[in-house]
């Protein structure tokens, strides 16, 4: 029963009718046979389908072979019937043909192995279903019966649907039976039978292509010959147009191209480049401009089929010209066929995206740009950069889908847009890679960098994803290709505001990572990744952070700088949350690499630099910019100090912001301070200031303003900012080392040249500010005059004294230590600086606990001996010193009174400069205080001497210090120069007559004073009780007073008041109207008081010629004084009848 019933069944395989039965029937069929196989082990009955009980008409081994085979291919897609077809070839081969036992019972359980438990890929189904057809056909070799199986297959066309899986693989079976088949006449008949009569193919386009496409595998030179003649002997245009009216269709020249990149493509590749650009190529070409030529009227709508069916055949050749793997194969085309697909690209519009274009012809051109002759690097530039710019501009992908009117419609926007994306990413990547030049490769992705900063989202997730798409997967890079510059450029968009740039972000920052050979930490980094899908920007920041803790370990240390400057431009131009992720970065970079920054630090800071204007508009990202350069100072504190001192002076608000972000930062704020110390000592180290301790000196006073502790570094600080100072007195900047930046100046005002000396007491102003919050000093007696002074050359040595009596004595350990620093400044070869330190010790000298614990001894042994210096100001203040040791160490004055003394009154012959006058009357005064009669007596005769020289000194600090010491000297007379005393008090008694009204008061104090301790050494005691009148809340008038006195002198010592009379005349031309007018009415009282005999003796032609002349003195007060004693002389001469 089973052997009359299987062949019965098998009449249904074949018809289209009974298609939907097949599952069923494959399983019968199979069972039947599986249990007539089993019979014949104990029957030798035949099972040839030849043996029939009935009429009954079997289908031919090929119509089983072609059905079976082509309904096998839906194996692929997991379907039963295509399972059942390829099940019930493996147990019939006999049926098939007997050659094919021994072959099938081999090659059908390895075709079957990809199938067993899941679905296998449709083309590497078909390619081996296609492949087990040839070794079918090889194996029977019998070109009858392949000829009728190709019959067979083309009979079989009507069966299935033009766009079903079985309709595609037939075409391609039946291709191939063509190319396997020897008789080249039949091949060559049946192929141009289909180019005729396409329309029996089904599809006709896809049915020929296909077809001759498997017919050229073996037979290229039968399937060209009659492409050939066919494009030859037809009239497309008038076959085209007869075809658009009557409603048949025929073949085009839009499918002949196609068909040349089918053919193209499965063509043998020893065959194929010798036939390619005569036979194939310049036929495509051929057809395309004969088409373009003729598009403008009925036929426009057929334009982008011509532009896809030219961009196909042109890939298809492509693809056949890499395959054939002959690299000296030059294909003189390449730049041409380039330029057709960019075309298209360009027509394509910029707001849509409704048509495949732009997809299949970036597919063309990367298969294109793989081939020979090698594209220049600014070909390829043009490229990628024409393509980019077509794509990544689109409107985003819901307005691009809007356009669709359906949801098919808006499905298949969504997938040419997916398409197209990723076309271009893959352009891109095989561009880039297959590249040997590192700096080629950078260059070309470079092309993506203003689309991956984009402000609009849609771009920059456009960018991300085709960068992800370049850098990712297993790529293979130049040796020398650089990823510092691409980390730094992607990776802080893991923070971004779309979840899809942050996912590609991190895709592309592993990739990079990869390329180089980095492993270990890709999982890890894929975990961080899907935290990155959360919307939490804190999240987002705190990931990001993780991320680069693991990443900026592996960037190369020669790629560092080009990682920060990415990150740097990130920060000027990211928005706020990438921004904030690339100053994490940076700073993570830094602190992970930072030591290994010293070769390239210079470029990291000018980067640095460069940005800061911008920068500073962006408060957040100016201060991890700011954070940044502290990091770069921690490890390298020196070189950022060295380079931030060379910018200009005075520094500009950014220069100054760096210094104080420098002193904010806990971990390099006491290295900073050391460093500019060590610098500033350097600078100064021949007592010479150059512009780099200036700007040293500006460093300081930024980082010292900004509140950094001082009390370890005080003393060496101070010592070296006043050394500064004075070596800087009088100094003009040099121009080179100013800034020459434009500054916006109110009308007529010109910028100023910074004064060396000025910024240096800047510095010396805010470090003594500083010292005072931290109880190190005090403030100055002379506040805010004091810098004025110390700045200018005139009063440097006052502003020193005035800083140096600043000092707080109670932190005199403070002090001894700028002592020990500054003693070098005595030694100086620097005049200033020597002034200076002298200046500066003259007044610690008074202060005894500074000589209790302080070596002030070799001090003074350096004062005496500038005390006898050329310089005027430096011997006044060496003579100040030496006075002020009386008050700190009066054992040490006594002890070396000898050399003092010598010293100070040398400084009274320095008439030309009445301040060492000054200093030296101030000093004696001072050190005679500690004296006796018997230590001064050598001294004593030229003391008092000198001093009375400077009586009538215009000075009035020296007229009056000379008065004291006059005072004082008196109590030093003793025994040996009591009367040389007295002698000189007659000389000087005139002197302090008159300036008992002095223009300076404290000068006529000081006068009466001196009048009443030397009136007793004149034996004058009557006159204390005139000068008492003095002491009066209601004084007596000059001329009162003077009457009195004289009347009172006149009773004791005419001889006194002679003398008095002879000193007078000098002063009558005194520049002081107060003193002409005292000494006129003094004279007058004189003359009142003389006796006749005295009378008789004035040279009374001379006093009247010198009393007349004062009558016309500018002062009324004189003139009428003159007037006066004019009368009082003629009325005394009357009275003892001596004639004028």
């Amino acid at each position: 029963f089973p052997q009359v019933l299987w062949p019965r069944i098998l009449t249904f395989v074949v018809p289209a009718e009974y298609t939907e039965t097949l599952d069923h029937l494959f399983s019968i069929i199979r069972i039947l046979l599986m249990a007539e196989e089993r019979k014949k082990q104990s029957a030798k009955e035949s099972t040839a389908l030849v043996i029939s009980t009935g009429a009954v008409k079997l289908p031919s081994p090929q119509q089983l072979l072609a059905r079976l085979l082509v309904i096998s291919v839906l194996a692929s897609l997991g379907k039963l019937r295509g399972a059942g077809a390829i099940g019930l070839l493996r147990i019939m081969p006999e049926i098939i043909h007997p050659k094919l036992v021994d072959l099938w019972k081999t090659r059908l359980p390895e075709l079957l192995q990809p199938l067993e438990g899941k679905n296998t890929s449709v083309a590497l189904w078909e390619t081996m279903l296609l492949q087990l057809l040839k070794e079918t056909l090889w194996e029977i070799s019998d070109v009858a019966w392949t000829i009728q199986l190709s019959r067979d297959f083309l009979q079989q066309m009507g069966s299935y649907s033009n766009i079903s899986i079985e309709k595609k693989f037939l075409w391609k079976a039946l291709g191939t039976t063509l190319a396997c088949c020897q008789d080249t006449d039949f091949v060559s008949s049946q192929i141009k039978e289909f180019l005729i009569a396409s329309n029996q193919l089904g599809d006709q386009r896809q049915g020929i292509t296909s077809i001759l496409g498997h017919c050229a595998e073996n037979h290229l030179d039968i399937v060209l010959k009659v492409l050939k003649t066919f494009q030859n002997q037809e009239k497309f245009f008038v076959n085209r147009c007869k075809g658009i009216f009557s409603g048949k269709k025929s073949l085009t020249k839009t499918d002949l191209m196609v068909i040349y990149g089918a053919v193209a493509l499965h063509a043998p590749k020893r065959e194929l480049l010798t036939r390619l650009d005569e036979d194939i190529l310049s036929q495509v070409l051929l057809l395309y401009n004969q088409c373009s030529q003729i598009l403008g009227m009925s036929v426009m709508n057929k334009d982008m089929d011509l532009q896809m069916s030219f961009t196909r055949s042109i890939t298809e050749i492509s693809i056949a010209i890499q395959d054939a793997e002959d690299h000296t194969f030059q294909f003189s085309y390449k730049e041409s066929l380039i330029g057709y697909m960019l075309d298209f690209i360009r027509a394509e519009p910029l707001d849509s995206l409704a048509t495949p274009v732009r997809w299949k012809a970036l597919i063309a051109i990367r298969y294109l740009s793989k081939l020979k002759p090698q594209l220049s690097l600014s070909d390829h530039l043009h490229i990628l950069e024409e393509n980019i710019r077509r794509l990544l501009p689109l409107p985003p992908l819901e307005s691009l889908k809007n356009e669709g009117q359906t949801d098919k419609d808006k499905e298949h926007i969504k997938f040419l847009y997916e398409r197209s994306m990723d076309a271009l990413g893959k352009l891109l990547r095989t561009m880039m890679w297959d590249n040997v030049n590192a700096e080629d490769c950078l260059e070309m992705f470079s092309l993506l960098r203003m689309w991956l900063v984009s402000p609009k989202e849609w771009e920059r997730e456009r960018a991300f994803q085709i960068a992800a798409k370049v850098l990712t997967n297993d790529i293979e890079a130049p040796q020398n290709f650089k990823v510092g510059s691409l980390l730094g450029l992607l990776a802080p968009h893991c923070c971004d505001t779309l979840p899809s740039i942050r996912q590609a972000a991190v895709s592309s920052t592993i990739g990079l990572l990869c390329l180089k050979g980095i492993q270990p930490e890709v999982e890890r980094l894929q975990g961080l990744q899907e935290g990155l899908q959360c919307d939490d920007v804190e999240m987002q920041i705190k990931i990001s952070s993780k991320i680069a803790k693991i990443v900026c370990k592996f960037i190369p240390n020669e790629e560092i700088q080009m990682f920060l400057e990415e990150t740097l431009d990130g920060l000027e131009n990211l928005n706020p949350t990438c921004a904030t992720a690339c100053g994490i970065w940076m700073i993570i970079a830094l602190k992970e690499q930072g030591m290994a920054l010293e070769d390239q630090l210079l470029e990291v800071l000018n980067a640095i630099y460069r940005h800061m204007p911008v920068l500073r508009q962006k408060e957040e990202s100016f201060q991890l910019m700011l954070e940044a350069i502290s990091q770069i100072a921690s490890f390298h504190m020196d070189a950022v100090v060295v380079n931030l001192l060379q910018k200009p002076l005075p520094f500009d608000r950014d220069t100054k912001t760096l210094w104080k972000a420098l002193a904010e930062n806990p971990a390099s704020g006491g290295k900073l301070m050391r460093a500019l110390v060590d610098k500033l000592e350097t600078g100064l180290e021949e007592d010479v200031a150059g512009i780099e301790a200036i700007s040293v000196a500006c460093a300081i006073q930024e980082v010292v303003s900004w509140g950094t502790p001082i009390t370890r570094l005080y003393p060496e600080l101070f010592t070296l900012l006043l050394k500064l100072v004075s070596c800087t007195l009088g100094q003009k900047m040099p121009t080179s080392t100013f800034s020459l930046r434009r500054r916006v100046m109110p009308p007529g005002e010109r910028q100023q040249i910074p004064d060396p000396c000025r910024l240096s007491t800047a510095t010396l102003k805010c470090l003594q500010a500083q010292a005072m919050k931290e109880g190190l000093t005090k403030e100055s007696d002379e506040g805010e005059n004091l810098w004025t002074l110390l700045s200018s050359p005139g009063t440097h040595h006052i502003g020193v004294c005035a800083l140096a009596r600043s000092m707080a004595v109670w932190q005199h350990g403070i002090i001894l230590d700028i002592m020990e620093q500054l003693l070098s400044s005595l030694t100086s070869s620097c005049e200033t600086y020597r002034i200076t330190g002298t200046a500066f010790f003259s007044e610690l000298m008074k202060e005894p606990i500074l000589w209790k614990h302080g070596n002030l001894r070799d001090v003074l042994i350096l004062m005496d001996q500038s005390a006898w210096d050329s310089n005027a100001i430096l011997r006044q203040m060496a003579i100040r010193g030496l006075g002020n040791t009386a008050l700190g160490a009066p054992h040490k004055v006594k002890k070396h009174k000898q050399i003092i003394l010598e010293s100070v009154i040398r400084g009274l012959y320095h008439l030309a400069r009445t301040e060492v006058v000054c200093e030296s009357l101030k000093a004696l005064q001072k050190i005679l205080e500690l004296l006796t009669d018997r230590d001064v007596s050598f001294y004593f005769k030229e003391i008092v001497l000198q001093t009375r020289t400077f009586f009538e000194d215009e000075q009035d600090d020296v007229r009056m210090t000379a008065i004291l010491l006059f005072e004082h000297l008196a109590s030093l007379t003793g025994r040996r120069w009591k009367i040389f005393f007295a002698e000189e008090i007659k000389k000087s008694l005139i002197s302090f007559l008159l300036h008992l009204w002095d223009p300076n008061p404290k000068t006529g104090s000081a006068c009466r004073d001196v009048l009443i301790i030397c009136i007793p050494f004149l034996g004058l005691q009557e006159l204390y009780g005139v000068l008492d009148h003095l002491l009066e809340q209601d004084p007596p008038r000059v001329k009162d007073f003077y009457r009195q006195f004289c009347m009172k002198l006149a009773k004791k010592n005419q001889e006194i008041l002679w003398i008095l009379h002879t000193h007078s005349y000098t002063f009558f031309n005194s520049s002081w109207e107060g003193i002409r007018s005292a000494a006129v009415k003094l004279t007058d009282s004189i003359i009142l008081n003389l006796t006749s005999q005295y009378v008789e003796l004035l040279d009374k032609e001379q006093l009247t010629t010198r009393l007349q002349a004062l009558r016309q003195d500018p002062c009324i007060s004189v003139q009428r004084a003159a007037e006066a004693a004019l009368q009082t002389l003629l009325r005394r001469c009357k009275e003892i009848n001596i004639p004028l």
